[in-house]
């Protein structure tokens, strides 16, 4: 399910993102000024078995970060918000003009914020 595009501003700067959900979650985070710049993170991950004819799509993940268990939510604005303070620290290289870059394995960045031991929360949807 792709959801609609949402505005953030993280230090001043205007952001937009969207993101779609199924086995996996795919975030994309764009500058609003500058939509030639396209960062998509991809979170792949194997839905449960137990019911083949489900469409099970996970949003939120609990993980550990710093020895305590959290949860972080993929399309809250407070998640988004980290993500995007940490590749504009961490990560500048991803904000080139004209230059769509794909995160194939999303869990890396994740792992490079703090966090491990990752676990999908999956629902049901249909």
């Amino acid at each position: 399910m792709k959801s609609q595009l949402r505005n953030i501003t993280i230090d001043s700067q205007a952001f937009v993102y969207w993101y779609s959900g199924g086995k996996s979650f795919t975030l994309n985070i764009s500058p609003k000024e500058n939509k030639n710049i396209k960062i998509t993170l991809i979170f792949e991950s194997n839905p449960p078995d137990e019911d083949p004819l489900t469409f099970w799509a996970f949003y939120n993940i609990t993980a550990q970060k710093n020895d305590l268990e959290t949860t972080i939510h993929l399309g809250k604005p407070k998640h988004i918000a980290e993500i995007i303070s940490y590749l504009m620290k961490q990560r500048k290289e991803l904000f080139t003009k004209g230059q769509p870059h794909i995160l194939n394995n999303a869990w890396d960045l994740l792992m490079e914020m703090g966090y491990s031991n990752f676990n999908p929360v999956w629902v049901g949807e249909w």
